[in-house]
């Protein structure tokens, strides 16, 4: 009878922690690109989020060695990222400066012939950016990873350990809330009605 066929997830994560470098290399290139996006979300510049990813990945291969292979490998090593991305959120709000959108995700926005429409769609993103750091902390979580990182409902609920029902109607308030602020500047695109403050162009980002 032959022998079942092993985990990849798990067999990738043993070779990685024996320390083998094909192993390492070959989890970066899977992953790697997911948890910089992520990391930028939260950390709002190129130079902090490759610092952040670093941390990432350090606690990465620190913790290899507990993956049980229960889990997707992608969704266990961005569930381990979660209390440094909210540690570097926590940092950046603290700031005394007020939350500008980087150029490097102005960059990655579609270019477009229509000067003025991209003009205000900056505009608007930036807005966002701004509403969300007026926002609670765990409401301002659930629109980056939705609507900015365009996780599903389930990949959320995952990551956060908190039930789906309880992600909708967190991620419901937090679109008001962000509406709410964005109306009064952007009353012609923008109402306090649910789903309203989704971001339809989201950029994605790619490590320098």
């Amino acid at each position: 009878m032959p022998a079942p066929n092993p985990n990849p997830d798990l067999f990738l994560a043993r070779r990685a922690a024996a320390g083998q470098p094909e192993a390492w290399d070959e989890l970066i290139e899977q992953y790697g690109r997911r948890l910089y996006n992520l990391a930028f979300h939260f950390a709002g510049s190129a130079m902090e989020a490759e610092d952040l990813t670093q941390e990432i990945f350090l606690r990465l291969y620190q913790n290899l060695h507990r993956y049980t292979g229960e889990a997707p490998l992608a969704a266990w090593a961005l569930r381990l990222s979660r209390n440094l991305c909210i540690d570097h959120y926590r940092r950046s709000r603290r700031e005394p400066r007020s939350a500008v959108l980087p150029d490097e995700i102005l960059a990655q926005m579609p270019a477009s012939d229509d000067v003025q429409g991209e003009a205000e769609r900056r505009q608007e993103i930036q807005a966002v950016y701004d509403a969300l750091a007026e926002l609670a902390e765990e409401s301002a979580e659930v629109v980056l990873l939705r609507d900015l990182q365009g996780w599903t409902m389930e990949e959320i609920s995952a990551y956060l350990g908190v039930p789906l029902g309880t992600i909708k109607s967190r991620l419901h308030r937090a679109r008001l809330g962000v509406a709410e602020r964005l109306a009064p500047r952007f009353r012609s695109r923008w109402t306090a009605e649910p789903g309203a403050a989704t971001v339809a162009s989201r950029p994605e980002v790619s490590p320098c």
